[in-house]
């Protein structure tokens, strides 16, 4: 959970300036947090209090809504979200909103059919498209092949077998063609997973994600959440990233992980 949010930081100023290189400075002035952080943390509430999904989707979104941060930007959430608080009717979304808020399942203790079933349900809430159950399994199935130490091939093997995602690409073969405005999850969650397992370290999966552009900021959130489990986040990573958050979510995040 932690490894998403801080890659949603990280990723957050290049979702519309996208850079291709690895060479950057991981914090910047502009960065912030997004409404994928927000909404992982209303999972990670639901999760641990025993609220209903609905409820705590919904707290968290309209308690940052509105909000405007230092730097002048509002916390947006998306269009399909957004109709999903106001009239509380599910869409048909296939988009990577239903993946981007899912990494707190991976640090739950149950066993892993009970797992995906909570994940259906939290997704269905607002992303009812097969697609994004697809994309949401095999997100969660890779997470738990990695807690489990299955090799990295094998991953590969089985989640592009099970779920028609080719994770044999490399990142050299997807980058010249990828658009900054992928967002549906058949072009992002792979793209994502990708990341995480060919990297030798938390901060090697968000480099990497930043070259190939895309919607950096929530395929860094994807990545960050599958790298947290392969590897150990820096401290200092943690420590700078926690100056970008607003007590609301650092209180979430030191609950949950007491939790």
């Amino acid at each position: 959970m932690l490894g998403s949010i801080i890659g949603d930081i990280i990723g957050s100023r290049f979702e519309f300036h996208n850079i291709k290189t690895k060479d950057f400075f991981l914090f910047d002035k502009s960065c912030r947090f997004t409404d994928d952080s927000i909404l992982t943390c209303a999972v990670a509430e639901h999760l641990t209090s025993k609220q209903p999904i609905e409820e705590t989707l919904y707290k968290w979104a309209l308690k940052y809504k509105n909000r405007t941060y230092e730097n002048g930007k509002i916390a947006a959430f998306g269009k399909g979200f957004l109709q999903w608080v106001n009239t509380g009717i599910s869409i048909n979304s296939n988009s990577n909103g239903c993946v981007m808020r899912i990494s707190p399942i991976f640090h739950i203790k149950q066993d892993q059919q009970t797992l995906l079933q909570k994940a259906d349900e939290i997704t269905k809430i607002t992303h009812n498209h097969p697609e994004s159950l697809n994309a949401v399994h095999a997100y969660l199935e890779t997470g738990f092949m990695i807690q489990n130490l299955i090799p990295i091939k094998q991953i590969k093997e089985t989640i592009s077998n099970k779920y028609q995602y080719n994770l044999h690409q490399s990142l050299d073969e997807i980058r010249p063609n990828y658009n900054r405005f992928y967002v549906q999850c058949k072009n992002s969650v792979p793209q994502a997973i990708i990341c995480a397992l060919n990297a030798d370290s938390y901060e090697d999966t968000i480099r990497k994600e930043e070259t190939i552009d895309g919607d950096s900021d929530t395929l860094a959130c994807m990545a960050g959440g599958l790298a947290e489990l392969r590897f150990n986040i820096p401290k200092n990573i943690i420590t700078k990233a926690k100056k970008y958050m607003d007590k609301d979510i650092l209180q979430l995040i030191e609950q949950f992980y007491n939790i």
